[in-house]
């Protein structure tokens, strides 16, 4: 039986990272003044690819997973390693962050959903009332925001924003089932990280050879390079990993919504986007649903 503080440490680690995570969208965009899709997706990997590997040494931890965790490790190295980064960067060349935030909300009815379908959680009627209501907010806050029929962007930004929304929550499926097997969530990041490798860093040479950077990135585009690769890909996972762990999958999901929240809020401040009233009013009921689900047993 899990102690009140073991709860509170999980709710601490998974808000952590939620509120994190709503700044990913910003970081991409920051991003996007002077490198490209593939240096913004594919590219991630070399910091955080250098960071697995000095921590995994610091803690006398092997650099590759045990034989018997591999195929599960692909899932976490397919979802939030390869799969989310890939997607949600090529649909932010459409979609405007804001509107890739509230897209996030979906991510708490994909990841209980799979959740359910292999057995890991089976949450009850009104949980599936709360996350309705704060996943269709989100929806009409993606549909009012921007000028266009779907909210600011083209229609295959919004697919490609689903393909992300639900790799990553098979990634996090994933590494939240390792833990469940007594595995260390951030060696499992480190782990995911590394054998990407070779597939990521072949694909981002080759872009580098044929679209070379000829010009010296600006700060901005430096920071959210490095905040999308350090935090969205390794250490932000492993919080989120592990909060979920604690406080259990399917209600640890329902926390993302606020993550749209924050990004909101970040796109006013860090790009400057003005903000309609109905950005609030949705707000609110996304907020209003997560305080409602955290009170499901």
């Amino acid at each position: 039986m899990k102690t009140l503080s073991e709860t509170a440490r999980g709710y601490i680690f998974a808000i952590s990272a939620v509120v994190g995570f709503g700044g990913t969208f910003i970081a991409v965009a920051l991003g996007y003044q002077s490198f490209d899709a593939l240096t913004m997706s594919f590219g991630r990997v070399i910091p955080a690819a250098i960071a697995a590997v000095i921590s995994l040494k610091l803690l006398k931890q092997p650099l590759l997973p045990p034989k018997e965790a591999f195929p599960v490790i692909f899932g976490v190295t397919g979802g939030v390693v390869i799969g989310f980064p890939l997607l949600s960067t090529l649909a932010l060349m459409t979609v405007p962050p804001a509107d890739a935030g509230v897209m996030g909300a979906i991510t708490p009815i994909i990841t209980a959903v799979i959740a359910v379908f292999i057995g890991h959680k089976k949450p009850k009627r009104l949980f599936w009332l709360a996350a309705s209501m704060g996943s269709l907010s989100a929806a009409i806050l993606a549909y009012f925001r921007g000028g266009s029929d779907l909210g600011g962007g083209e229609f295959w930004g919004y697919i490609l924003l689903t393909g992300a929304m639900l790799v990553a929550s098979m990634g996090h499926i994933s590494g939240n089932y390792l833990a469940g097997k007594g595995f260390n969530s951030f060696h499992v990041l480190c782990w995911a990280v590394i054998i990407s490798i070779p597939i990521q860093l072949p694909g981002v040479l080759i872009d580098w050879a044929i679209n070379p950077i000829t010009q010296v990135p600006t700060l901005g585009a430096i920071a959210g390079f490095l905040f999308a690769s350090l935090f969205s890909i390794l250490f932000g996972n492993y919080m989120l990993n592990h909060g979920f762990h604690k406080i259990g999958l399917v209600r640890g999901a329902q926390l993302q919504l606020i993550q749209p929240i924050v990004t909101m809020i970040l796109s006013i401040v860090i790009l400057h986007k003005a903000v309609s009233p109905i950005t609030w009013i949705a707000a609110a009921a996304i907020l209003a649903s997560v305080a409602w689900s955290q009170r499901l047993k």
